[in-house]
């Protein structure tokens, strides 16, 4: 087994990382099922770039492997990172034969593996990414809570309702409207009543009332309370979920 699989199978055990290859090559596909299998992680597989943006769409993922010879590879990466919930993913692009040029022609990408692909490198490239990977993971995951946060904004002030909390936002169900964009002060008590108040940005809204707050800062010593209550609730229930959109 590869050094660098024990760890990374210790630390997403509960909730192993998802992955996408996009690829119409068989040994790719062979050599990234094998390597994913020793990383522990669950991935899904699709041929073509058009396949690979309705998937995107509908799934929140990891790390994406790119086989750069298939059409429109170049404008899927570009996608990917001018998209929502998948632009700070991982994307492991996959070169053919002319790597030297490939390698400087593909912005987006964090990280390039020489074909033919083996699942030793695809092991070795995943575990490289393994903390920006968890880190991000971190940042968007949500703990279901049942809260009530005092909101201001320029359409004034308003009791809301959190149904999820994570490193980076929340998510709120408000009485009224607002709209993407909109720049919001909000406070709330921790449920072992640490208060948190800060401002942040509405990055998402539905039209039920359901909306996200992306943190900007928060006051005071907020982010160190946030940082150990979503830590504690990491060590009792290692199950978060993630925010569906």
């Amino acid at each position: 087994m590869h050094p660098g699989v024990s760890e990374a199978n210790r630390m997403s055990a509960a909730t192993p990382l998802v992955f996408l290859l996009v690829s119409n090559n068989f040994k790719t596909l062979t050599a990234v099922t094998e390597g994913l299998k020793e990383f522990g992680a669950s991935f899904g597989f699709v041929p073509t770039s058009d396949s690979a943006q309705r998937y995107i769409e509908r799934h929140k993922l990891d790390g994406i492997f790119v086989d750069l010879e298939i059409p429109g590879a170049l404008d899927l990466i570009q996608s990917i990172r001018q998209g929502s919930s998948n632009r700070l993913t991982v994307i492991f692009a996959c070169l053919g034969d002319d790597k030297e040029s490939a390698a400087t022609l593909v912005p987006g990408a964090n990280f390039f593996l020489a074909k033919p692909l083996t699942a030793s490198s695809v092991v070795s490239h995943a575990t490289a990414a393994q903390e920006m990977m968890t880190r991000e993971r971190r940042r968007y995951f949500r703990h279901p809570l049942n809260l009530s946060v005092a909101l201001k904004s320029d359409g004034g002030e308003q009791w809301a309702r959190m149904t999820n909390l994570g490193e980076g936002g929340m998510a709120i169900h408000v009485v009224k409207r607002l709209t993407y964009s909109a720049l919001v002060e909000f406070a709330f008590e921790l449920p072992l009543g640490q208060p948190i108040s800060g401002k942040g940005m509405v990055a998402w809204a539905k039209s039920d009332g359901l909306i996200g707050i992306k943190f900007q800062f928060l006051r005071d010593n907020g982010q160190d309370a946030l940082q150990d209550w979503l830590a504690n609730r990491q060590r009792i229930s290692c199950n978060p979920i993630a925010l569906t959109r």
